[in-house]
Order: C-alpha cells, then sequence, then structure tokens
C-alpha cells in the first residue's frame, strides 16, 4: 500500500511540477531564437558592407575574413538554437508520464 502512495505522490508533484519546467523551456527556446534573429540581423548588415566594400577594392583580402567571422557567428546561433530545442524536447519527455 505505501508503495500506491508513493507513486501517486511522486506522480502528483511530477503534474505540479510539469507546466513549470514547460515553461522554462519555452523560455530558453525563445531566447535562442532571439540569439539567432538579433545575430543575423547584425551579421547580414556586416557582410551586406563587407562585400561592398570588397567590391571596391578587391585587393583588400581583410573583407574576406569579416564575412567568414560573421558566417561563423551566424552557424554558431544556428547550433545553439538546435541544442537548446534538442535538449528541452529531451527534458520534456524525461518528465512525460510514463
Amino acid at each position: 500500500m505505501s508503495e500506491e502512495i508513493a507513486a501517486a505522490t511522486s506522480e502528483s508533484s511530477q503534474q505540479l511540477a510539469q507546466p513549470s519546467v514547460n515553461q522554462s523551456i519555452a523560455a530558453a527556446v525563445q531566447n535562442a531564437t532571439d540569439l539567432l534573429r538579433n545575430i543575423s540581423t547584425m551579421e547580414t548588415t556586416v557582410i551586406g558592407v563587407a562585400s561592398a566594400k570588397w567590391l571596391a577594392e578587391p585587393a583588400n583580402v581583410a573583407y574576406k575574413e569579416i564575412i567568414d567571422n560573421a558566417k561563423e557567428n551566424i552557424t554558431f546561433a544556428v547550433e545553439n538554437l538546435a541544442k537548446v530545442g534538442t535538449t528541452g524536447a529531451g527534458v520534456i519527455s524525461d518528465l512525460a508520464p510514463k
């Protein structure tokens, strides 16, 4: 009988915590999405300006490095969002009633 009570208490606690966990994960995913959007906006601007200047000064290869760094920053933000989403999905899956 005590095992049944313990199982019911554990399930009840899990049900009470689930909305808070879901909200926290949603906030983390939204933050990662905002980061991606903000980095993409800034870095595409950097790429555009560097490309225009590089066209005006084809001998100056420093612009290629600037463009490559901007692309790396965008890639980081994309990978970060994927990691946050995957980790959040794993947490939700682990807490799902079985």
